[in-house]
């Protein structure tokens, strides 16, 4: 799976644009593939009644509409209550990824606080968002007003496209929980309005890794692939995104998906091509490989590709460096290969603070000459207010500054062309994980220095990402000591790092 370059798809599509039945004879399922099928009940879990709950955004990380699930959720409504096949109830729901919040942060250990706010772009952080978590959660799984049948994550096309390691994290974990209440989880290939060919090629097989690469049996709609195949008089053109065009399009995929048949068998009437293009790109995407070779993309969650046994490192000498470093020895004493400082010499590695808000002179190095790769990390918080606050700061906050959050470090690198050698480490994430495990865990292990535990889990990471490895000892049996929790954390480094790297569930 993992050892997979780009497929170029689109043109193997453009045959297959579909022509509008010649009437609406539910029974006659034919288009261009020539290929009839017997229609499928919408009803997955066989309640009698279709419920759909589709995750999109209405604003995208680098400031456009996003992918809104509004629009499309509506025209899903109407193509369903025209589905003359199908009599039993209909709901049809729409979830906004995109949240926001003013939250007032400790930036150092000074005392002083800033008011930033904070914002949800992607769906990790929309599965870690404090507010409503629980509720929304407990949505997921069917345990609130409805019991859906399918959940439809549209992710921010950015995102997507920029980062699919990060956009990979978040759709397994909304995945896992989907699943876990008796749902089919779809993914939505998404786009946005500046995409190249080569962009939607990549954003189609960056969604079909990370379905293929899920353990939940995930699946694929190829919307961005159908967009493709519509002449530029359907690809029309909106202050909104998706566009009206558009979001009839991922309504008609979603409709073929989950019914093998074309929206424009159902009454109601917008645009038959549209339909059939949907639902032949559907057919087709199905039954041919998606993409081969490597990923292509190389950005700040991408493997190191370091094959020695001997590794060296510098950093600046911030105490949250030496934390890590402590964790970089822990996780090397259990290693075949070595780790020494670097000195003044070339480094193997050199890791350091991101944020430029705050001793902007102790920050991570790029420099290929003295260091083959650099990994960033955002600050933490102040103790005040950081194990609040930093599970609102994933994705991005307001300050101006883009690296001081998980995501907001590794789009800073591709915007300052650090990349290939800059690499971003999600310590946030980390945190994030181990309070989910345990609810009592503390982002720190005194008044302002990180838990042992996220320094642990963050060498762990950054070994994973050199090596390609993990070396993750017998689990304890007690999980309730902190030899357990000690063993999640350096499990959660290294889980990260290979989905990041692979868009897949780690195999360890």
């Amino acid at each position: 799976m993992r050892d997979t370059l780009i497929q170029p798809l689109i043109l193997s599509l453009l045959f297959g644009c579909g022509t509008s039945p010649s009437d609406k004879n539910i029974d006659d399922t034919s288009t261009d593939t020539g290929v009839e099928e017997q229609y499928q009940s919408p009803d997955f879990n066989g309640d009698g009644s279709v419920n759909i709950l589709i995750i999109g955004t209405t604003s995208s990380i680098n400031g456009s509409n996003g992918f809104s699930s509004e629009p499309i959720a509506e025209s899903l409504n109407q193509i369903l209550e025209g589905d003359v096949n199908w009599t039993g109830d209909i709901n049809i729901a729409s979830e906004d990824i995109h949240q926001s919040k003013t939250l007032s942060i400790e930036l150092g250990s000074g005392g002083s606080l800033y008011d930033y706010t904070h914002h949800s772009h992607s769906l990790l952080q929309h599965y870690y968002w404090p507010d409503g978590r629980e509720d929304r959660i407990n949505n997921w799984k069917g345990e609130s007003a409805l019991d859906w049948d399918y959940v439809v994550m549209a992710p921010d096309p950015y995102i997507l496209s920029t980062t699919p390691g990060y956009f990979a994290l978040g759709a397994h974990k909304v995945a896992e929980q989907v699943v876990e209440g008796g749902a089919q989880p779809l993914l939505l290939s998404t786009w946005s309005e500046d995409f190249t060919d080569e962009t939607f090629q990549a954003v189609n097989e960056f969604t079909h890794r990370v379905a293929e690469g899920s353990q939940v049996g995930l699946q694929v709609v190829p919307v961005s692939l159908a967009w493709t195949v519509l002449s530029d008089e359907q690809r029309d053109v909106s202050t909104t995104h998706p566009t009206p065009n558009g979001a009839y399009l991922s309504a008609s995929s979603i409709y073929a998906h989950i019914t093998h048949n074309s929206a424009a068998n159902s009454d109601y009437a917008y645009d038959d091509e549209i339909a059939n293009s949907a639902l032949n790109t559907t057919r087709q995407t199905a039954t041919q490989p998606q993409y081969e070779g490597e990923i292509a993309l190389v950005t700040p969650f991408t493997r190191c590709e370091i094959t020695e046994q001997s590794f060296t490192y510098t950093h600046t000498g911030t105490s949250t460096e030496n934390g890590i470093l402590n964790g970089l020895n822990w996780v090397f004493d259990q290693a075949p290969e070595t780790l020494a400082n670097g000195g003044d010499g070339p480094s193997t590695f050199n890791y350091g603070r991101a944020n430029i808000n705050y001793e902007a002179h102790k920050r991570y190095q790029i420099d290929p000459e003295r260091f083959q790769y650099s990994f960033g990390f955002p600050m933490q918080d102040g103790i005040q207010t950081g194990d609040e606050t930093m599970l609102y700061g994933l994705d991005v906050r307001d300050s101006g500054v883009v690296n001081d959050t998980d995501l907001g470090v590794a789009h800073y690198m591709i915007q300052q062309s650090e990349v290939p050698y800059g690499r971003a480490i999600p310590l946030r994430a980390f945190y994030a994980q181990l309070k989910e495990i345990n609810p009592e865990q503390s982002a720190f292990r005194d008044s302002w220095h990180l838990h042992r535990d996220i320094d642990k889990a963050a060498a762990a990471y950054m070994y994973t990402m050199l090596t390609g490895q993990c070396v993750l000892g017998a689990e304890p049996e007690d999980s309730t000591s902190s030899d357990w929790l000690t063993w999640r954390a350096h499990k959660i480094g290294c889980d990260t790092a290979w989905t990041m790297m692979y868009l897949e569930s780690s195999p360890f």
